[in-house]
């Protein structure tokens, strides 16, 4: 099987999907989807500034021996101490990014122009706020300093997606979906932000809102805080059966899932990201937190 950024690799368990194949589906739903044209543009033009970022070198694939042991052992296979963040790099995207988003929300835009400021007097600093993201899902220092958290932590995750898918596509191969089964990311660790039914067998699939990478995971259960329980456990089907807004009671989180077993033709998870974006906004008006 090819590797490289143009190909969709399932090896054992794990899927990267390149960002030639996002970005292509994405501009095939422009049209078919009109009402989410500026959704579409906005997530296009990220991932192109993100496709063409130089990231480091990745590191060395595991051996079999060192995969299965942490796999094993419950831990992701990237030990984020070990990513070797470009702090130039780092700072160039997250500019970028600030940028755009404030140019198709302008509403956004002053706020954005807080956190592009700070970003720039903490250049020095930065790879550390990114580990500490990476670490806790967020920037204590920035929230500290008034900062949008929701903002700061949106930069944040689209400035470091390539370097993480990067690692991703190197991890791959090392990646077995029977020694995983867990809510986070078998690779970097990462919370899932999707969720797919496959065909034929109807596993559940997650995917990766950090790295992009897919793993199984069980069918009933909550990937945020394990809850099994069918009483606190909730899904709300769409219309046409191929949606699904899955919702826990315990810890108030969610999680999008498609149905592929009602749909025709292939779909690409990080593409349903964006295509889904209506649902995010359902199920936070109903006081569920991301997922």
């Amino acid at each position: 099987m090819k590797g490289g950024e143009e190909e969709l690799g399932r090896v054992a368990g794990a899927v990267v999907v390149g960002y030639a194949k996002i970005l292509q589906e994405l501009h095939s739903q422009a049209d078919k989807r009109p009402e989410l044209a500026d959704t579409i543009e906005l997530h296009r033009e990220l991932l192109e500034v993100q496709a063409r970022a130089q990231v480091s070198p990745c590191r060395a694939a595991l051996s079999g021996e060192e995969a299965t042991e942490r796999l094993q052992q419950g831990s992701p296979l990237l030990p984020l101490e070990s990513l070797a963040l470009d702090g130039q790099t780092l700072a160039g995207l997250c500019d970028q990014i600030g940028s755009i988003v404030a140019e198709s929300r302008p509403e956004l835009a002053e706020g954005l122009g807080r956190i592009r400021a700070w970003l720039d007097e903490k250049r020095e600093q930065i790879e550390a706020l990114a580990a500490e993201y990476l670490r806790e899902g967020r920037v204590r220092e920035g929230e500290g300093a008034g900062l949008d958290a929701n903002l700061l932590a949106f930069i944040f995750n689209n400035a470091l997606r390539p370097l993480l898918r990067a690692q991703a596509q190197a991890l791959a191969l090392s990646v077995d979906d029977s020694m995983w089964y867990r809510g986070r990311c078998p690779i970097c660790g990462g919370e899932p932000d999707l969720a797919a039914l496959e065909r034929g067998s109807g596993r559940r699939r997650l995917l990766c809102s950090r790295c992009d990478s897919e793993w199984t995971f069980h069918r009933v259960g909550c990937p945020f805080c394990g809850n099994d329980d069918p009483l606190q456990l909730a899904y709300y089907p769409s219309d046409d059966q191929v949606y699904r807004l899955s919702v826990c009671e315990r810890c108030r989180r969610y999680l999008k899932t498609i149905d592929l077993r009602q749909v025709a033709g292939e779909r690409l998870l990080p593409a349903e990201r964006v295509l889904t974006v209506a649902m995010d906004m359902a199920a936070l008006d109903a006081g569920y937190g991301e997922g």
